[in-house]
């Protein structure tokens, strides 16, 4: 077989694998899928420049989850969107916006929900969850914005009526613009409350 080949068989390979690990074993990140599945199929050594995409994982993603998963993704997909409902609606003082998997679709039920808040300072979110007296975890999340430097952000993470939260915290104007989103580049798609509830209306299953 010509090495042309090769490396193609073993990119769809490592599509197929990394999609899978996602689907299955609640990996959310695309590096650590696109690694795990390297050292399966024996890929560690390949150059990783001729690895797949994440735009390739997820729409490959997207199909397993349509064609295995079926109507159990739908549930747990539908039951995240309304748990971020809920949680945007504790958080309504902050702006929320839903970003990530739970808004593309791509969620497993292992997936947190991403909410980005716009604040005047990290601590206003951090006094409100003291107050409401809920434990949480403070991390960073790096992001990127077209070409310019990547930026670490504040994120808490933290449990609230039963979902996984994770909390990006961005500065009061910075809701004009979206980080890039990791799967093409692309600014990230973000949606406030009032849009997620229309999907929940749009996506209701007609009656049989």
């Amino acid at each position: 077989m010509a090495k042309s080949q090769q490396q193609s068989r073993l990119r769809r390979l490592l599509v197929v694998e990394s999609a899978r690990i996602m689907a299955d074993e609640g990996v959310v990140d695309f590096r650590v899928a696109k690694e795990k599945a390297a050292r399966r199929l024996g890929a560690g050594g390949d150059a990783q420049q001729d690895w797949p995409s994440n735009a390739e994982i997820e729409e490959e993603l997207q199909s397993r989850l349509q064609l295995f998963h079926g109507q159990v993704h739908e549930a747990e997909l539908r039951q995240l969107r309304e748990q971020a409902a809920q949680a945007m609606q504790w958080l309504a003082e902050f702006r929320p916006r839903l970003a990530g998997p739970v808004l593309t679709g791509t969620a497993t039920r292992h997936v947190p929900v991403t909410l980005h808040l716009f604040v005047d300072a990290p601590e206003s979110v951090i006094f409100f969850l003291m107050d409401q007296k809920v434990a949480y975890e403070e991390v960073w999340q790096r992001l990127h914005y077209g070409d310019a430097p990547a930026r670490d952000y504040p994120c808490l993470k933290l449990n609230f009526a039963g979902a996984d939260l994770r909390l990006v915290l961005f500065d009061l104007d910075e809701d004009r613009r979206s980080p890039a989103s990791p799967v093409d580049g692309r600014p990230l798609r973000r949606a406030t409350l009032a849009q997620l509830q229309k999907l929940l209306v749009e996506s209701v299953p007609n009656p049989v």
